[in-house]
């Protein structure tokens, strides 16, 4: 028997299966409520400027930051976060399955009600993201090793990402249709990402977490005291990669704007959009060959660089693309880099600490990315202020330094000392 093998945690085969199909799910239902072509274009539908769509995407964005500290110290005493993660699921999918239903209610008559509504549902939903964050990926650090990680999330995005292909073509379908008006034919997209949350979060629930050894009072009471600060000022690489993590965001600045452009600037039709979801989502199927094995093999460092040039392609190809055929790059390039960096920022942060400073350091990257949820409401400013142009240049800068703040990384499997971050004793 292959010894490596044998040194897999319980249940390795059965929770790559529940995870994978988790991620295929999730990815294949949250494509037709794609967050940076959907939803703008919908929200611009209403009248709204698009400074406003900007602070609405960023208050749907905020949730998640909010409660991950809290949850960490929580987690912290706790053999299993299940409990706190199984909560977080369904009431995300609760939230979905009201924002569907308020569209079919309110859609035809009352426009304020809908777009309120809208707004406090999936802020909800981005909140109790924020609580099943922290667990989750605790969660599969204990389950999937350090050397698998990166196949596991290159699987999960994928094969998700080969269905959300498949959703695109429905979107571009369901929003050319003639018969189905606005804004029931987005009332049907959030419908489908409902049910299809259904599967995923099934799938969740039945990963079977090992157990850990919960903090004793005496660590509890001293993890109290400790800041977010604390932590920052003790060690180097967390603070260089969570300065990575949020200059690299700002391709966020320009996202949202980007279908907006294409169709005002450039004159596609609206139902073009779902062409940009399918090559968001074909442009990470194809990158995740990349990411996973780079990951397994050398490391987060090389995969984070190098979805900064994808970020940064992706920006290049908004300033100079006219045709369809450029412009549909912008988002193949941008699947890239979200499908990189979240398989490079999260696995390093994963390998930075031991089993317990794990969830505080999840929480720590999760609460700090604060700021870059507001990157939408700059950008909207941006471009109500001084046009698309300017906003895509400002945001390549910002990439452009996000890279040279990258080769400050360590790499964690490097086993050096001032990488790695061990509890703090005395702050």
């Amino acid at each position: 028997m292959n010894k490596k093998n044998d040194n897999l945690p319980k249940h390795f085969k059965w929770n790559m299966t529940m995870g994978l199909f988790h991620g295929i799910s999730f990815s294949f239902a949250m494509a037709f409520s794609e967050p940076f072509s959907v939803l703008p274009v919908f929200l611009e539908t209403f009248g709204i400027s698009r400074t406003m769509i900007g602070l609405l995407i960023s208050i749907i964005k905020t949730g998640s930051a909010l409660p991950q500290l809290l949850v960490a110290n929580k987690l912290r005493q706790l053999r299993s976060g299940k409990p706190i993660l199984f909560a977080a699921i369904w009431g995300r999918w609760l939230a979905w399955g009201l924002i569907a239903g308020a569209v079919f209610l309110w859609g035809a008559s009352a426009h304020t009600m809908v777009l309120i509504s809208f707004v406090i549902l999936l802020f909800l939903f981005s909140f109790s993201g924020g609580v099943a964050n922290v667990p989750f990926f605790n969660m599969v650090a204990k389950a999937i090793p350090a050397d698998r990680r990166g196949r596991f999330f290159g699987l999960r995005q994928f094969w998700g990402g080969l269905a959300a292909v498949g959703a695109g073509l429905l979107v571009r379908w369901i929003l050319a249709v003639p018969s189905i008006p606005f804004p029931q034919n987005y009332g049907y997209l959030f419908l489908i990402t409902f049910i299809l949350l259904t599967f995923g979060y099934i799938a969740l629930t039945l990963f079977r977490e090992p157990e850990h050894e919960a903090v004793t009072p005496a660590e509890e009471k001293h993890g109290r005291g400790l800041s977010v600060w604390a932590y920052l000022r003790q060690f180097a690489s967390l603070r260089n990669v969570i300065l990575s993590q949020m200059t690299s965001q700002s391709l966020l600045i320009a996202m949202p704007f980007f279908a907006i452009y294409a169709k005002e600037a450039l004159h596609f039709p609206v139902s073009w959009v779902g062409y940009f979801v399918m090559a968001q989502m074909l442009g990470g199927v194809v990158s995740n060959f990349l990411w996973a094995k780079l990951s397994d093999r050398f490391g987060n460092r090389i995969v984070i660089q190098l979805s900064i040039l994808t970020a940064l392609a992706a920006l290049i190809f908004a300033l100079l693309g006219r045709s369809f055929a450029l412009f549909v790059l912008v988002f193949v390039f941008a699947g890239f880099y979200f499908n990189g960096a979240g398989i490079g920022y999260n696995n390093y942060i994963m390998e930075l600490g031991d089993e317990k400073e794990r969830p505080r350091l999840i929480s720590i990257q999760g609460t700090l990315m604060f700021p870059v949820y507001f990157y939408p409401l700059l950008g909207g400013f941006l471009v109500d202020r001084f046009g698309f142009m300017a906003t895509f240049v400002i945001a390549a800068l910002l990439l452009v330094l996000s890279f040279l703040l990258s080769f400050r990384l360590c790499e964690p499997r490097s086993g050096q000392a001032k990488c790695l971050i061990v509890p703090l004793r005395d702050v």
